[in-house]
């Protein structure tokens, strides 16, 4: 569906998804992208939906980044940092050429891949060494261009390299900071940016800051890691429906 032409019912569907997208993210840690990634093509075309998230997402990685900034550790992301923005450019290209049907289920497997990593709590090994950091930041750099969900391969990443949670928190929107700014760049450079995808990025915001505040509010009563496992189970049912 062309942006343009996107009905108001549409246009609060969108925002409902962005808006539950940041609540999954405030309570649980994880998740914006991949949950908005995986709704928002049902109401939208796939191209715009990564654009859109994309925009909005960086508002919520500046935040995040600010927050914790006291453990933010450049030399722990600088190699990551590197390969991904020389790889970007290939995902958002490459999302211009694949159909968009096949884009989708390559979608639908990445969101199935991850939920299984996730749900199975896998011993990863240790993986020292910038030839590593270089090889996830390339993956994490195509995944962000193409789907914006190139949260995957750093965290995998992270976990091979016993970061702590402190350092995850720290670290993680930093590297995203830097992710967003180039993708943004390189969807720009591509066209991507219009009038009314940026009118309802301005649309999306409120409802984007609103699932933050509600997080952060029902963080106090609901047991995160309960949370996370219902989501788990909800990206598993959109992944299976985007391979259909």
């Amino acid at each position: 569906m062309d942006i343009l032409n996107a009905s108001m019912a549409d246009s609060l569907w969108i925002g409902l998804i962005v808006g539950l997208a940041s609540l999954v993210q405030s309570l649980t840690g994880f998740g914006f992208a991949l949950v908005a990634v995986s709704l928002l093509p049902f109401f939208m075309d796939l191209q715009l939906a990564v654009t859109l998230v994309i925009a909005v997402g960086l508002i919520g990685n500046v935040v995040l980044w600010w927050y914790y900034r006291e453990n933010f550790e450049w030399s722990r992301i600088i190699h990551l940092s590197v390969a991904a923005l020389v790889t970007i450019p290939v995902g958002v290209m490459g999302l211009h050429y694949v159909p968009e049907h096949l884009a989708l289920q390559a979608l639908g497997v990445l969101v199935l891949v991850y939920v299984g990593y996730s749900w199975l709590q896998l011993s990863l090994p240790e993986l020292t060494g910038r030839p590593w950091a270089y090889a996830f930041g390339a993956a994490s750099g195509v995944l962000t261009g193409a789907f914006n969900i190139g949260g995957p391969p750093i965290v995998i990443y992270g976990n091979c390299n016993q970061w702590s949670p402190e350092q995850f928190k720290g670290n993680l929107p930093g590297v995203f900071c830097v992710l967003s700014l180039v993708a943004i760049a390189t969807h720009i450079w591509q066209g991507d940016f219009s009038a009314a995808l940026l009118t309802q990025v301005e649309y999306a915001a409120p409802f984007f800051v609103a699932g933050l505040g509600l997080g952060i509010w029902l963080s106090k009563y609901i047991d995160a890691a309960n949370f996370r496992q219902i989501v788990l189970v909800l990206l598993g049912a959109i992944g299976l429906k985007l391979l259909i």
